[in-house]
């Protein structure tokens, strides 16, 4: 390799850098409601600034889904794989919690 192979790489891999860094640190503005969706149709809206708790229920099991302290979060369901009870509570705009074996998705607005 030459010094000149070295520099074009050192400035890409800095780019790439920035710009994924600048994709996961960019503050999101913080969601007002959480919208409950069941196979793309919108179930439940669920404002973020009170306490709430619902239980979705679907043909294939169903999904306890939770509001407290401004957050959105899945805390339990009855599907085999629970990653959407893993995933991190929510509270920005365009965050989403996905259950893909019951179709149901928490989205902020």
């Amino acid at each position: 390799m030459k010094k000149f192979d070295i520099i074009i790489i050192a400035v890409i891999a800095a780019v790439a850098a920035v710009l994924y860094a600048s994709g996961i640190f960019s503050p999101k503005d913080e969601g007002t409601t959480a919208v409950v969706y069941i196979d793309k149709e919108e179930y439940a809206r669920l404002p973020l600034d009170e306490d709430n708790s619902i239980t979705v229920e679907t043909d294939e099991g169903y999904n306890v889904i939770e509001v407290k302290d401004g957050y959105a979060d899945c805390t339990d369901a009855d599907c085999r794989d629970g990653l959407c009870v893993d995933q991190k509570k929510i509270s920005r705009k365009d965050e989403t919690i996905i259950c893909l074996p019951h179709k149901v998705i928490i989205e902020i607005e």
